[in-house]
């Protein structure tokens, strides 16, 4: 398993963006992102950096495409979003590691 470091580095240099993890029950986690895996585009748009992820995430309300680079391979998966809103702060909390503190 590559270290954070070394996943950013490929990352990096494959043009996307690294998974660290996906938070348990999210819909990348359903979908079966998992830490390892790099992001190469969203909806059809590369991913070089988070603003652009935000921009491409937001192009589709109910669910996305996400091309991903695993294993040597790009895979192709789809994520369907939850129809009850994000809760933010939470999201923050599960970020930063605050949720762990509890």
């Amino acid at each position: 398993m590559l270290s954070s470091e070394q996943l950013t580095k490929l990352a990096t240099a494959l043009g996307g963006l690294p998974v660290l993890g996906c938070r348990p029950g999210s819909p990348a986690a359903r979908a079966g992102i998992r830490y390892g895996d790099v992001v190469l585009s969203v909806n059809g748009v590369p991913t070089p950096d988070w603003a652009t992820y935000v921009e491409a995430r937001h192009s589709r309300a109910r669910d996305m495409k996400v091309a991903i680079f695993r294993g040597g391979e790009e895979l192709t998966i789809e994520l369907v979003f939850d129809s009850a809103p994000i809760d933010t702060a939470g999201w923050l909390d599960y970020l930063t590691g605050a949720d762990e503190l509890d």
